[in-house]
C-alpha cells in the first residue's frame, strides 16, 4: 500500500504519538506544514516553483484565501496522482477538512485521526462544522482516540458506521520499568503547561501533599503558555526545593525520569472553550514504566487508568481528593508498586502501539 500520512508539524515534542504512528505504519511519504500541508519528509513539495516558497504562498493565502485553497487542492491532486498514493491518513480534523476534497477528486480513500481539541473544542467544531459534515461520512475511516469524541462528531454528521475507537499507543518495549527508585518519594508530570493539562491544579494538590509528606518532590517535564504562572505559584508557596521545572524533553530524556519516579500525576480538565484531552500518551508511558497514575475522570483517561487497580481518579477541579490520593501512595509505597505493576500489565495488553498500529493498518487496506 502506497500510504501518505499528513501532520501539521515536522516534529513536536508533544506529538510523540504521531511520530510513533509514522514509525509503525511506515508510509511512502509524510506531508507536513500546517493545516494545508505541502512539504514532505523527503524534501519534496506539492507545489512547483515559485509556489514552493513559503513567502509566496503566505502572500497569496493572505490576499486571496478562497483562490489559494483552490490552488492548494489542484497541486495536491496532482501530487497524489503522480506519486500513485493508495491511501491518505490525516492527523487532526482541521487538516482532514482541507485535504478531503482533493482525495475525492483523485479517487483516493482518506481517513482522519481525531486527537483531542479537533473533536471537542467549541470554536473548532463551529469553524469546521460544514466541512466535518461533508467529510466524515465519506471517509474510509474516522478514528478517535477517546470514546467521548464520538458524540460531538456524530452530532454534526449523524451516525458514523466508519468511526473506530483506537487509542494512542505506547512502545512497551522501550517504556518499561528499570533501575532503582529515587530516595525521595517522587511524583512526576510530563505535559505541556496548557490549561487542559491542569498544571496549577496539580501544583495545588502537591502543596497539600508536601504539608504531610515533607520529603516528597514533584518533577514537571514540559513547557507552554502556563509555564510562568506555574513558576510564580511555586515561588509564592515556597516550594522551590520540592518542585522542579525541567522544561521540554525528548522521550529518551524523560524516560529515566519516569523509571525512577513513584507516581504519575496530571489533573486534566475541560477548558472554558470546551477543549479537552484525547488519551494522554504520557499516562500510558508512565504506566508502561510501572507507575500508578493519579488523574481525573476526563476524556480517555478512565479507559487508560482502571480506578483502584492501576491508579486513582478524581473529579475535575477536585483538589483535595487528588492530594489525598497522592498522600495515600506516599504513605503506602508498596501499594504504589503493586498498582504500578497492574498498570504495566493493563497497558501492555490494551495500549501496545504495535498491536494498535495493526488495527489501523487493517482499516486502511
Amino acid at each position: 500500500m502506497n500510504l501518505l500520512i499528513a501532520r501539521s508539524n515536522f516534529h513536536s515534542y508533544s506529538e510523540t504519538f504521531i511520530d510513533e504512528q509514522i514509525k509503525q505504519l511506515a508510509p511512502s511519504e509524510v506531508l507536513y506544514e500546517g493545516w494545508l500541508p505541502s512539504r514532505t519528509y523527503s524534501g519534496k513539495s506539492t507545489y512547483p516553483f515559485p509556489l514552493s516558497l513559503l513567502i509566496v504562498r503566505g502572500t497569496l493565502r493572505n490576499l486571496f484565501p478562497v483562490f489559494f485553497k483552490k490552488i492548494y487542492q489542484h497541486f495536491l491532486i496532482k501530487f497524489l496522482r503522480t506519486n500513485q498514493i493508495d491511501a491518505f491518513l490525516a492527523n487532526y480534523g482541521p487538516l482532514g477538512a482541507n485535504i478531503y476534497e482533493a482525495c475525492i477528486a483523485a479517487n483516493i480513500p482518506y481517513s482522519i485521526v481525531f486527537l483531542g481539541f479537533d473533536a471537542n473544542e467549541k470554536k473548532t467544531l463551529t469553524q469546521y462544522h460544514d466541512a466535518y459534515k461533508a467529510m466524515l461520512p465519506q471517509a474510509q475511516a474516522v478514528i478517535v482516540v477517546a470514546q467521548s469524541m464520538r458524540e460531538n462528531l456524530e452530532a454534526i454528521a449523524g451516525p458514523l458506521n466508519n468511526l473506530h475507537f483506537i487509542p494512542c499507543g505506547v512502545d512497551t518495549a522501550k517504556f518499561k520499568p528499570a533501575g532503582p527508585k529515587s530516595d525521595a518519594f517522587t511524583f512526576i508530570s510530563v505535559a505541556r503547561f496548557a490549561e487542559k493539562k491542569g498544571p496549577i491544579h496539580s501544583l495545588r494538590a502537591f502543596t497539600k501533599v508536601f504539608q504531610q509528606i515533607p520529603n516528597a518532590r514533584l518533577l514537571m517535564v514540559g513547557d507552554g503558555p502556563m509555564w510562568e504562572e506555574a513558576k510564580a505559584y511555586v515561588s509564592e508557596n515556597h516550594l522551590e526545593n520540592h518542585v522542579f521545572f525541567l522544561g521540554a524533553k525528548s522521550q529518551d530524556e524523560y524516560l529515566p525520569l519516569l523509571q525512577s519516579a513513584h507516581v504519575f500525576i496530571q489533573h486534566s480538565i475541560v477548558t472554558a472553550a470546551g477543549d479537552s484531552e484525547g488519551t494522554p500518551v504520557a499516562i500510558l508511558e508512565a504506566a508502561a514504566c510501572g507507575l500508578p497514575t493519579v488523574s481525573t475522570r476526563h476524556a480517555g483517561i478512565p479507559d487508560a487508568v482502571i480506578e483502584g487497580e492501576t491508579g486513582i481518579l478524581t473529579d475535575e477541579h477536585d483538589i483535595d481528593p487528588m492530594a489525598e490520593a497522592c498522600i495515600y501512595f506516599a504513605q503506602n509505597p508498596s501499594e504504589a508498586l503493586n498498582m504500578g505493576a497492574a498498570a504495566r500489565k493493563h497497558v501492555s495488553e490494551k495500549y501496545d502501539v504495535v498491536k494498535l498500529s495493526q488495527k489501523i493498518k487493517s482499516i486502511l487496506k
